[in-house]
């Protein structure tokens, strides 16, 4: 569903050497701080029990379509271990009847990674600040080309700390449709960036971005890193 992976333009720094993957749960609950307490505690093993790079959890700041939302998600180097992670095994299950209080899953999603960064490493107990654009883009090579032209002009211009990436969605209403995230270590530096943007460095290549994309949706969030491997 499109709630579901709009928030996670993540934390990808794996080199691309088959098809990193990433998949998403869109977890309901009305004691996120718990989840978030037990995400902590339980994420690295049903990580490793996967083979996952990368586990985190997110909690959304705008364009959440419930406030009770949390985000979690899970990197893998293949779509084969992305795939292969969802119905879950016996140590998942393990880990979530240790979960005390009342959750529900109201969606699974799979994407792929078609453009990594370098501008954030990931570090376990890390938190930082992301603002995903879903959009339908007729060419995706030509859009791939023009945000790194974007993420260039922004390390080139004081914000080296400012990453991009984009996921291509492959499951629920989001099928075929490409998301770009732009990654910093806070909202207010994301807001910088930003704010950049009518910069006379800045408007030949966001125009560029802009013009290959129909924007759907645009969503913000705050993820923590809870394991990687």
């Amino acid at each position: 569903m499109m709630r579901t992976v709009l928030f996670f333009g993540l934390l990808a720094w794996f080199s691309v050497h088959a098809t990193p993957a990433m998949n998403v749960y869109t977890i309901n609950t009305e004691d996120r701080s718990a989840y978030h307490a037990w995400a902590r505690t339980s994420g690295p093993a049903m990580g490793e029990s996967v083979n996952a790079s990368l586990v985190g959890i997110c909690k959304p700041i705008t364009g959440a379509y419930h406030d009770d939302d949390l985000y979690a998600y899970m990197f893998t180097d293949t779509l084969a271990d992305a795939l292969a992670a969802l119905p879950g095994n016996d140590v998942m299950k393990a880990e979530v009847a240790k979960l005390e209080i009342s959750r529900k899953v109201t969606a699974r999603e799979v994407l792929s990674l078609v453009k990594t960064q370098s501008a954030v490493t990931p570090k376990v107990g890390q938190t930082d600040a992301i603002w995903n654009t879903l959009a339908h883009v007729p060419n995706i090579d030509a859009y791939v080309k023009a945000v790194t032209a974007m993420e260039k002009a922004f390390h080139k211009n004081g914000f080296n700390d400012v990453g991009i990436q984009i996921f291509v969605g492959h499951s629920g209403g989001v099928s075929g449709m490409v998301m770009s995230g732009v990654i910093a270590k806070t909202p207010a530096r994301l807001g910088e960036a930003f704010d950049s943007l009518g910069e006379s460095w800045a408007k030949g290549p966001y125009r560029a971005v802009v013009a290959k994309r129909q924007v759907v949706r645009g969503l913000s969030a705050m993820c923590e890193t809870v394991y990687v491997k």
